[in-house]
């Protein structure tokens, strides 16, 4: 081997190795929680809360604990940022009972001691409620699965437009369908759709009859855990006089 050969391999072996040795820092967490609303009615007059466990992450090496010395979540969903609070060197986002808008997405970030940031994303699971906005005359079934809300029954006129609302929400969004009388409610002429809320447009008496509103949506209970389903059904009664 010559000797200009032997000195290039001897340049290059020390940078080799070093590249080698750049070991990567995790972000670790809980990654994702259930919020467990305290009921599945809200309206402006009446916050819906939730008991929502508390988010952390903290930062990991080979395994092994590292300390971090600030972190701080953000809430991807309008770019909210909350402080965390330090313990045994790790940050946590303490919630407990809060408005169940709260669920989403937030992505936290950590410095460690050595001045680097290091992010991870985390989870808050919302099975479907109904968040009115407005007062309305609704009841919820005591201890149904899945949970059912009725509401008052309405009246109108003959040729009038009425509005089902169906204020669903939920993380992930939940998938809305209605039905009528137990039946799949298809397209017609006379109604239509404002996002999930049901418009009928002219009425008649076919549209007299029991509505309902599903809101679906599906999440794991646990990290890697099988998506389990969750709904909410949502009845309304219309008359046409």
């Amino acid at each position: 081997m010559s000797n200009l050969l032997l000195i290039l391999l001897c340049s290059i072996l020390p940078v080799l190795l070093t590249a080698e040795m750049v070991i990567p820092i995790n972000v670790i967490g809980n990654l994702a929680v259930i919020a467990t609303p305290e009921s599945h009615i809200g309206n402006p007059n009446k916050t819906l809360y939730a008991d929502i466990p508390n988010l952390w992450c903290g930062a990991q090496k080979l395994g092994e604990h590292l300390d971090v010395e600030y972190g701080e979540f953000t809430r991807l969903s309008d770019g909210k940022v909350f402080p965390g609070t330090l313990n045994q060197g790790k940050v946590y986002l303490e919630i407990g009972k809060a408005n169940v808008r709260v669920a989403g997405r937030y992505r936290c970030e950590v410095r460690t001691l050595d001045k680097q940031i290091h992010s991870g994303n985390l989870i808050i699971y919302l099975p479907p409620v109904l968040d009115f906005p407005s007062a309305v005359r609704v009841s919820e079934v005591l201890n149904a699965r899945p949970p059912h809300v009725i509401g008052a029954e309405r009246k109108g006129l003959h040729g009038e437009r009425m509005v089902l609302e169906c204020p669903m929400l939920g993380n992930p969004e939940p998938m809305v369908r209605w039905d009528k009388d137990g039946e799949p409610l298809g397209n017609s002429e006379n109604i239509e759709y404002d996002g999930n809320n049901l418009i009928l447009k002219e009425l008649a008496e076919e549209h007299a009859g029991k509505y309902r509103c599903t809101g679906d949506n599906s999440f794991p209970l646990f990290v890697d855990g099988p998506s389990i389903p969750h709904q909410l059904y949502f009845d309304q009664d219309i008359k046409v006089v």
